[in-house]
């Protein structure tokens, strides 16, 4: 048996899997919308009570029946949060690639379980986003030459503030 392999899957069911998705989290005090970045559809999913957001890069093009049938292509998930009127990652985005085992009775069903649980992963840590103590923006995972820590999204021209990853 052969390894996994990319996946076409309709708009029709990852349109309605986001949608699906979309409703629970608005019915928990969230919102949920789709937007376009480029001439790709995408999918933002708002945490109540938290300045996080996730957001779907779903590699679906405007009009398209059917994601792009592209062995490099992956649907994407990114935890961020607006700052400044834009969407601005606080981490690096997670791709799902567009995979299932051949053998799968329903390979489509196999790629979007996948996605389903990573959005849910996503949303914890969307979550968990904290704000500044000295300006209020959204906090964001930054890499130094002592290691992880968060930085103010303001930074540099607004913010300099930092600090330590809680445990």
């Amino acid at each position: 048996m052969s390894g996994p392999r990319f996946v076409a899957v309709p708009a029709d069911r990852l349109v309605a899997e986001l949608d699906a998705i979309g409703a629970a989290v608005t019915a928990r005090g969230g919102t949920a919308s789709w937007g376009r970045a480029g001439a790709e559809r995408v999918y933002d999913v708002t945490v109540p009570r938290s300045p996080g957001i996730v957001r779907v890069y779903t590699s679906l093009a405007l009009g398209a029946d059917e994601v792009r049938d592209c062995g490099k292509d992956a649907v994407r998930v990114c935890v961020g949060a607006v700052v400044d009127g834009a969407f601005k990652p606080t981490e690096s985005g997670t791709k799902i690639l567009r995979t299932a085992p051949q053998g799968a009775e329903d390979r489509v069903a196999v790629f979007l379980a996948r996605l389903r649980q990573a959005l849910r992963d996503a949303y914890v840590r969307a979550r968990a986003i904290r704000t500044c103590r000295k300006c209020g923006r959204p906090m964001a995972r930054r890499e130094g030459p002592h290691g992880a820590f968060l930085g103010c999204t303001g930074y540099p021209s607004a913010c300099r503030e930092v600090m330590q990853i809680p445990a």
